[in-house]
């Protein structure tokens, strides 16, 4: 019988005393038990440590201090973890059922290094977010974020060469999944919904900030003549997404 790939999840959260612990049962509740839950906590003060401590049985380890954002968080988490694969939870956010690790499970092979499938969208506030996010892996993401970080499962080994940048604090997962991408890192998709995402996030507020990351993304990973002909793109997207 083949071994079970061990899933670490990662639960990075700030003042998510409202949300936390639906997060944490959706994980703890799941039918596949070859996984761990890390919390990673920003120093919260609203009563989320209360949440941790309520369901420290549920959770593998935990610890709360000040960090420089949410990918410098997911990163601790990371280091720590001792899994064979990386699964990243919003705060705000949860599994979409009780065998999506089984299901995700059965895609876990050599042949690949990262796995992806949907996501559903709640609480959607704007016009142009959809309901159902189908994540892809292809040349789409020289444009736009294909890739869904809750959908996306990647092999611990792919952050032994670099991590999510910290100094980017809305989409270090777009700048990662980009990297990936330019290696040829192989990737399968996965017919999952994985799980139910909050759509109300910093990623989903559209701001004149978010474009700034994403043109200081692209000139990194893509060069700065690429970038500069991305950018009537990129404006086009802040300015369709402002009037919507």
């Amino acid at each position: 019988m083949m071994n079970r790939p061990k899933i670490s999840v990662i639960i990075p959260t700030y003042n998510s005393r409202r949300t936390l612990e639906a997060a944490i049962r959706s994980v703890s509740n799941q039918s596949f038990s070859a996984h761990e839950i890390f919390i990673i906590d920003g120093g919260s003060t609203d009563g989320t440590l209360d949440v941790i401590k309520a369901n420290e049985k549920r959770i593998t380890h935990w610890f709360s201090e000040k960090d420089k954002g949410v990918y410098d968080a997911i990163n601790k988490g990371i280091q720590r973890a001792t899994g064979d694969w990386i699964y990243v939870l919003g705060s705000d956010d949860a599994l979409s059922a009780v065998d999506v690790l089984e299901s995700v499970a059965a895609y876990m092979n050599d042949s690949c290094s990262l796995l992806y499938g949907s996501v559903r969208n709640v609480n959607i506030k704007h016009s142009l977010v959809p309901e159902v996010h189908m994540s892809s892996m292809g040349s789409g993401l020289y444009l736009r974020n294909t890739l869904h970080q809750q959908s996306a499962f990647y092999r611990k080994c792919l952050f032994e060469k670099e991590m999510f940048d910290s100094s980017l604090k809305v989409l270090a997962d777009y700048d990662f999944h980009l990297s990936l991408f330019k290696q040829k890192v192989p990737s399968k998709r996965m017919d999952v919904m994985v799980a139910e995402c909050e759509a109300s996030g910093l990623s989903k507020q559209f701001n004149l900030s978010l474009y700034r990351e994403e043109f200081h993304l692209k000139r990194k990973r893509l060069g700065l003549l690429s970038s500069l002909l991305l950018t009537p793109f990129i404006f086009a997207k802040f300015i369709i997404k402002q009037l919507r």
